[in-house]
């Protein structure tokens, strides 16, 4: 009987599951069609742009100067308007931490008379309490200041994103110069190898063997196998450089033929002193500094308790009062009163926390600065490398190329040289062409860097002096020093005047509140 019951149990087990498992894939399969029927037509329609979006940009075309690109991104790119808004923005919290905070009106109701408040005048009805709180003298000031500070912080970082809007146009920009200087190069190249020894050997002139022959048309391969990666190339940057002027990707953006690269700075002096001034990330180091320095003073001023002042009015109804002489007489009352700062801990953890965030402001200044000079030092120096061997290969590395091909020529016609030193001398000097154009390229690159690390346009700092010659305020310039400084001590560290930062390990044991 047990054995019987038990493969009945096995049977039935058997049947549930194969029933489960039915229901389950039936269940699976209409999950998969809900899913297709909800995302097929969320594919198929239009993604809702919100009203605030800004439309398309018009399409930009054809060929044009650097500076009219720069111009055009300077207007048209998102990042630099989005951070023009960013000042705009920080610039209204002004006002609002400046003003007092707003007024507070309460009041007590009681609707049944037998818990009301009974006076000599009657029973109150109700009370009305209208508060106005006056934080401390100087922390509305203060407040003030910080918001300030930071308006002055995004004034730098919009700074910032413009010079670095300007260095990536000018580095797309000249990416584009080289691919269709180089394409040209290649098509010169075909032309000057066709004329010159393709199409003399293949008429039977001069003593060009087959394999001679093939030796030409194989760089002819060559050469279209260039042609295609510097088109490629040559439509990536037009699309890097779409993006950055907000345009279509498809634009056909293009570089003018010849441009003038501002000269390579040599007093590095200047441009260390130039980028202390003008350079937005250090200014926005020393404004954050700044406003870190007021936020340690409103954090001491939370020592200080504020006030708060107002009125109380109280509704009293003579009607069934308890005393025989109730007048119903409304009263009128002062109400004021002070929080109590009274949990030190508190107060010196915040006075702890701000000077500890002034210290690091002041050290990221530091290592901003040291940075700065680091790749002014970097930049300069290449640039001026460049443009040595620019100068080496327009005098004379490529003359000498011309002229070697010119006699290789002549000397082919006449069967006095080997045809393929004609091959070799033509390859060398388009070698030598397109690596020309690339030095011409890298020290563009290189100067727009430049530019974007002192801060400043090295065409203007050559114009004029302007602020560049003058140190900043609090620098003294170098070979001086300061009257007050001591030639036997060294001037102490900034952070070594506040309290060293405790461990958590080390800290006293919670004060009972």
């Amino acid at each position: 009987m047990c054995v019987r019951l038990l493969r009945l149990g096995l049977v039935s087990l058997l049947l549930s599951s194969l029933a489960g498992c039915a229901s389950s894939c039936a269940n699976d399969h209409a999950f998969q069609e809900k899913v297709h029927s909800l995302c097929a037509p969320a594919a198929a329609c239009t993604p809702q742009i919100p009203a605030t979006v800004p439309p398309v940009e018009p399409k930009l075309e054809g060929e044009h100067v650097i500076d009219f690109y720069v111009q055009a991104a300077l207007t048209r790119n998102p990042d630099i308007l989005a951070a023009e808004r960013q000042v705009a923005a920080q610039a209204e919290v002004v006002p609002q931490v400046t003003s007092l905070p707003d007024p507070v009106l309460s009041g007590n109701l009681y609707p049944s008379q037998n818990q009301t408040i009974q006076t000599a005048a009657g029973f109150v009805r109700t009370n009305l309490v209208i508060s106005q709180q006056f934080p401390w003298c100087g922390k509305l000031r203060l407040r003030g200041e910080v918001a300030r500070q930071n308006t002055k912080i995004a004034l730098t970082q919009l700074a910032a994103t413009q010079l670095k809007v300007i260095e990536d146009v000018k580095l797309v920009y000249y990416d584009i110069y080289f691919n269709r200087r180089a394409l040209k190069i290649i098509d010169d190249s075909e032309k000057l190898l066709r004329e010159d020894f393709i199409d003399p050997a293949r008429a039977g002139v001069g003593k060009t063997t087959r394999l001679d022959l093939m030796r030409g048309e194989v760089e002819l391969v060559k050469l279209r196998d260039q042609r295609i990666s510097l088109r490629q190339r040559l439509i990536q940057a037009q699309a890097d450089l779409s993006k950055i002027l907000s345009t279509s990707p498809d634009s056909n953006l293009a570089s003018a033929d010849v441009f003038d690269l501002p000269a390579v700075p040599d007093q590095l002096d200047r441009l260390y002193q130039a980028a202390l001034i003008s350079r937005p990330e250090l200014q926005e180091r020393l404004q954050t500094t700044a406003r870190d320095e007021r936020l340690v003073e409103l954090a001491r001023l939370n020592y200080v308790p504020d006030l708060t002042v107002g009125f109380v009015w109280y509704d009293v109804v003579a009607n069934d009062a308890l005393s025989k002489t109730a007048n119903g007489e409304n009263a009128l009352g002062i109400a004021f009163g002070v929080n109590l700062p009274i949990w030190q801990r508190k107060l010196q953890a915040g006075v702890r926390e701000a000077q500890n965030r002034e210290a690091r402001s002041a050290r990221l200044y530091q290592s901003s600065r040291d940075d700065t000079l680091r790749l002014i030092r970097r930049l300069t120096v290449q640039a001026h490398s460049l443009e040595q061997q620019l100068e080496l290969y327009r005098k004379e590395l490529v003359p000498s190329a011309v002229e070697a091909l010119r006699i290789a020529h002549e000397g082919h016609k006449t069967e006095t040289v080997n045809p393929v030193r004609v091959v070799d001398n033509w390859l060398q000097l388009m070698t030598l062409w397109l690596q020309q154009a690339r030095l011409e390229t890298s020290l563009g690159q290189t100067l727009a860097s430049l530019e974007r690390v002192v801060g400043e346009q090295l065409t203007r700092m050559k114009d004029g002096p302007g602020a560049a010659v003058c140190p900043p305020s609090g620098i003294p310039p170098s070979g001086q020093r300061r009257p007050d400084a001591d030639q036997d001590q060294l001037p102490l560290r900034r952070d070594e005047s506040l309290p060293p930062p405790q461990r958590l390990d080390a800290a006293p044991p919670d004060e009972p509140e």
